[in-house]
């Protein structure tokens, strides 16, 4: 696939979106092809029969929810490179009381250990790079570690009205930009004060300040400065390894959403966040849909605008987050069909060079349509992505679901630190996974098995740092959960 061809694709995504006649079918699924997600604990109901009188009832008909989860992930790198091998079992318990006048409390945690892993620290002999993907399924704060680890996660308290709520505590969001990013044992989570407003007819506004976050892969809490540079840093924008963990303030992060259904196939959000002396971020999306025949066509389109605010972080332009000006804009597309169990998406990104696209990592994935497991757009500018995803659901095997993705990400050059900022080549990916929900004895377990492939398609110049863990490697994923 040629980068013209891409592009040319995009054009054919965009070009229906203003001539759509509105049709009574809901819009399709937004594809996520291989996505490793954990199925959220379930929310009690809040029937009559489970709401408490007394505050001892509140607790004798709480609800308990476990989980177990087995993640084993192994990358081969071509040449003559380290490859590496992980298994992580993982364990989980919470609790949530039944509500007592509107109120209820809930609490939760998870721990895991590593079973039969390799050794992660084996660095690449030319670069002294060690394992990228596998280290997170423990504690990326200290890799050797190898004993039993976790964390208290869930702490909070609920409020309900209606069908509003209010939450304060530690818990588990996820929005757009600010999400679970749950491919490894366990999630991120976040503390603060969110609420959630629901009176209005097919419309949600959701609020929230956030002081402390959790990141997937870490056993601590952080604030929302110093959650920040806990993954890696890359470089900044003069092209020296940023050094900016440990050295921003911020007061907290705020965000703020608007979401509307104007028909059962079409709706509208839009969400800003804004990082306190870091940046702000808005993003907002389109979806809509129609019937074609037997099948369903679907549309989706999102923006997303930046800027830095206040120092970027620091006062020091060495120890900057976002450096001060620094603007980005990013578009995304999707065109998407439907038909009995096939399911097919043409989707397309675009991140203009007025500067990189930031988000932490560590507070969770970006949104982007031609998003695939295992890497990231984030903290780049001018990017064209193009890629088409699959799916299929076995009518003869309940619950059996294949699916497969295949994209071209053209990046800016590695030597670009404007605009690149890991050294990451333009690259091509393929994912593939088979995910499947047991029944009868099996109840509560779900499969999955993920394949993971990514090629590369820029420059390297011959140097090894711009290839190791980043292209050129086959990965293979095999995760199995077991919910009660």
């Amino acid at each position: 696939m040629s980068r013209f061809a891409c592009l040319l694709g995009a054009g054919l995504l965009l070009a229906p979106a203003a001539a759509w006649a509105q049709h009574a079918e809901p819009a399709l699924a937004r594809p996520v092809t291989g996505r490793t997600q954990l199925a959220p604990y379930p929310t009690p109901a809040l029937a009559d029969t489970v709401r408490a009188r007394t505050l001892p009832e509140a607790f004798s008909r709480g609800r308990w929810h476990g989980r177990l989860r087995n993640y084993t992930m192994a990358t081969w790198n071509q040449g003559y490179r380290p490859d590496y091998f992980a298994n992580g079992l993982g364990a989980g318990l919470r609790f949530e009381t039944a509500p007592f006048h509107g109120v209820q409390v809930g609490a939760g945690g998870f721990a895991w250990v590593s079973v039969g892993s390799a050794n992660l620290l084996t660095a690449d002999a030319a670069t002294g790079a060690v394992s990228r993907y596998e280290v997170g399924l423990f504690d990326v704060t200290n890799p050797s570690r190898r004993q039993l680890a976790g964390r208290a996660e869930e702490l909070f308290v609920r409020y309900r009205f209606r069908q509003s709520a209010a939450t304060f505590g530690r818990q588990l969001l996820n929005t757009p930009l600010l999400n679970a990013h749950d491919g490894r044992l366990s999630p991120g989570y976040e503390q603060g004060l969110w609420l959630e407003f629901r009176e209005l007819p097919a419309t949600t506004i959701t609020g929230g300040w956030l002081t402390h976050i959790a990141p997937r892969s870490t056993t601590g809490w952080y604030s929302v400065a110093n959650s920040l540079g806990l993954y890696p840093m890359g470089v900044n924008e003069a092209g020296q390894r940023a050094s900016y963990a440990g050295n921003l303030r911020s007061r907290g992060l705020g965000v703020l959403a608007v979401s509307r259904q104007w028909s059962p196939r079409t709706t509208t959000q839009v969400w800003n966040y804004y990082a306190d002396n870091l940046f702000d971020a808005t993003f907002a999306e389109l979806t809509t849909g129609r019937a074609v025949g037997t099948g369903q066509l679907s549309l989706g389109a999102q923006y997303h605008y930046q800027r830095t605010v206040g120092t970027g972080g620091n006062a020091d332009p060495r120890l900057v987050y976002s450096a001060p000006g620094r603007q980005a804009h990013a578009l995304s597309a999707r065109l998407g069909y439907q038909r009995g169990p096939w399911s097919l998406s043409g989707n397309y990104t675009r991140i203009t060079r007025t500067g990189r696209f930031l988000f932490p990592r560590e507070w969770g994935r970006e949104p982007f349509y031609t998003f695939l497991p295992r890497e990231r757009t984030e903290g780049l500018g001018g990017l064209d992505a193009a890629a088409l995803l699959g799916g299929y659901t076995f009518a003869r095997v309940p619950g059996l679901k294949a699916e497969v993705g295949y994209g071209h990400y053209y990046l800016p050059d590695v030597r670009d630190t404007r605009l690149n900022k890991y050294g990451l080549p333009s690259y091509q990916q393929l994912n593939a996974s088979l995910t499947y929900p047991f029944a009868g004895w099996g109840r509560g377990l779900r499969g999955q098995l993920l394949y993971v492939y990514k090629g590369a398609l820029g420059n390297t110049y011959g140097e090894d740092r711009y290839i190791v863990n980043k292209v050129d490697f086959h990965q293979l994923n095999v995760i199995l959960n077991y919910d009660f």
